[in-house]
């Protein structure tokens, strides 16, 4: 009898610990498979932030170059008008211009966080944009007596059309890194 208890008292432990063993095996692997899914999931979220943010950059930027836009439109209206264009708007005009210095920072800011993320394509029509709109910059100004309206107008859709093409970019990762 007492080697039956023995083998009972053993079997039992063994049993316990294998219960002990599985459970701790199971414990840590389902804790493990949490913490990466949770990773993940701030990792995505993260990155969803980041192209918001980038989105947002360029949105400020476009915004301040179309106001440049409206402003040497109207001060080309008045010199083809042979009208003399008022000071408060060439004061406007200059402040524009500074603004649009400015602006430029938050697409390097942008540009950081594309190659931070590994948005190479991205990164490139984000910077085929800056570029064009810096073109724009360079030549459209009050003082180009050469320049039209028409090939203004030229210049502003081959913008939008960069601005939509990053767009693009810039959605088909926002829809294929998320899901």
């Amino acid at each position: 009898m007492p080697d039956k208890t023995i083998l009972d008292v053993v079997d039992t432990a063994v049993k316990i610990g294998i219960g002990a063993l599985i459970s701790g095996v199971s414990t840590y692997w389902v804790t493990k498979l949490k913490n990466s899914a949770d990773a993940e999931k701030e990792y995505r979220q993260r990155y969803r932030s980041i192209l918001e943010e980038v989105a947002d950059n360029l949105e400020s930027v476009n915004h301040v170059y179309l106001k440049y836009w409206a402003l040497v439109v109207e001060w080309l209206r008045y010199k083809n008008g042979n009208n003399q264009w008022p000071e408060t708007r060439k004061e406007e005009l200059e402040k524009v211009k500074e603004e649009l210095f400015h602006a430029f920072k938050a697409v390097t800011s942008a540009e950081a966080k594309l190659l931070l993320v590994g948005e190479s394509r991205a990164y490139e029509a984000l910077r085929a944009y800056a570029e064009k709109v810096i073109k724009f910059r360079r030549t459209f100004y009050c003082e180009n007596m050469k320049m039209t309206e028409a090939e203004m107008e030229t210049a502003k859709s081959e913008i939008k059309e960069l601005r939509e093409s990053f767009f693009r970019q810039v959605s088909d990762s926002y829809k294929h890194r998320i899901t």
